[in-house]
């Protein structure tokens, strides 16, 4: 039974029998609200301070049943309240409560639903790109893990005991979880579930609940593939795939995989990174040797996106910018975001 409904059933036996000792002593010795309340608290509370009036034996049969009632009650409620503490379950409510608070006041952040492997590497990469995180997962096992596998995730290199990382238990299918997960208000959601079938259903129910969220999701099988982008992935990740070919390429190219790694597990934060041209941009029609880019040796330009998706590599500064386009760049993170910032017009 969850926590809060023993609390208010608890509250609610409680509640009654206080209840039950005012209107007894009001409707059998006809005392005000005020003696009959004052009778009923220093009896249940076994204070023995003495009768508030002299009682009828009526009005002492009612005291007895009273007293053997309401101390069971009274007694049962305090030793299930500090069993709640002592086992840790009234801490874990209230920790509840601020997490939810806290994902409430997110925004541009990212769902991931399923912590298992590949969530894991999901929430350490987006840690070590100062994103926001929610965890979605419907085992309460692996999330009651979740702060034991840090050190996995500082082995990858972020801590997910930083602030960033917030978490939920409940089929991330559900509207109700992925409401409470913030989706409406988040850029991204992954779905990592084990199977192909899970992540269907959360794709579907992402894409109902938000048709502008980026949708990424892991595909096992390959006649899958297109189910999921008929569902409204935007993107589809194949393991398989993904360990074939970086198999080959270990094998013939190397150079090119080690310098790609080098890119991930930077632990000066190197990253491919890109920063989309806001409709409000200042530089909106301007030569690409107008913004501040030009100056900034740590980040290099290495390509452009347009709208219809046609790459420009190593763009010349003559390019003019346009709303829409999506600029590619080799820096730090942070200072990527500090472009992105200045180029749409936020921090100029």
């Amino acid at each position: 039974m969850p926590i809060t409904t023993r609390m208010w059933k608890l509250l609610l036996a409680v509640g009654l029998t206080f209840l039950a000792g005012i209107i007894g002593y009001e409707v059998i010795e006809g005392w005000s609200f005020l003696d009959a309340t004052y009778m009923t608290v220093i009896t249940l509370a076994t204070i023995g301070y003495g009768e508030t009036h002299p009682l009828t034996d009526q009005g002492r049969v009612f005291t007895i049943f009273l007293i053997l009632g309401g101390m069971t009650t009274v007694s049962y409620g305090a030793l299930s309240l500090t069993a709640l503490v002592a086992d840790g379950e009234l801490m874990q409510l209230l920790k509840r409560r601020r997490m939810d608070k806290a994902i409430a006041q997110l925004q541009d952040h990212f769902i991931i639903c399923g912590f298992g492997k590949t969530g894991e590497h999901v929430v350490a990469e987006l840690l070590k790109t100062d994103r926001q995180v929610v965890v979605v997962d419907k085992d309460p096992e692996n999330l009651r893990c979740f702060h034991a596998r840090q050190t996995t995730i500082d082995r990858l290199g972020a801590g997910i005991g930083d602030t960033k990382v917030h978490y939920l238990v409940g089929d991330a299918a559900s509207d109700h979880v992925l409401m409470g997960a913030g989706i409406q208000r988040a850029a991204g959601i992954f779905c990592a579930l084990a199977t192909d079938k899970d992540n269907l259903f959360v794709v579907l129910t992402a894409r109902g609940l938000n048709e502008r969220i980026r949708i990424i999701s892991k595909c096992e099988e390959d006649e899958t593939e297109q189910k999921l982008m008929r569902a409204g992935a935007d993107s589809i990740v194949s393991p398989k795939r993904i360990g074939g070919l970086r198999m080959a390429s270990e094998m013939i190219r190397p150079a090119v995989v080690s310098f790609l790694d080098l890119m991930v597990r930077d632990p000066r934060g190197y990253r491919f990174e890109e920063v989309n041209v806001a409709p409000a941009s200042p530089f909106l029609g301007r030569p690409f040797r107008d913004t501040p880019v030009c100056q900034e040796k740590s980040v290099r330009l290495v390509a452009l996106v347009a709208q219809d998706g046609r790459h420009d590599y190593n763009p010349s500064d003559d390019t003019l910018l346009s709303a829409g386009q999506r600029l590619v760049f080799l820096g730090r993170s942070e200072q990527v975001s500090e472009l992105r910032a200045v180029i749409n017009g936020s921090g100029a």
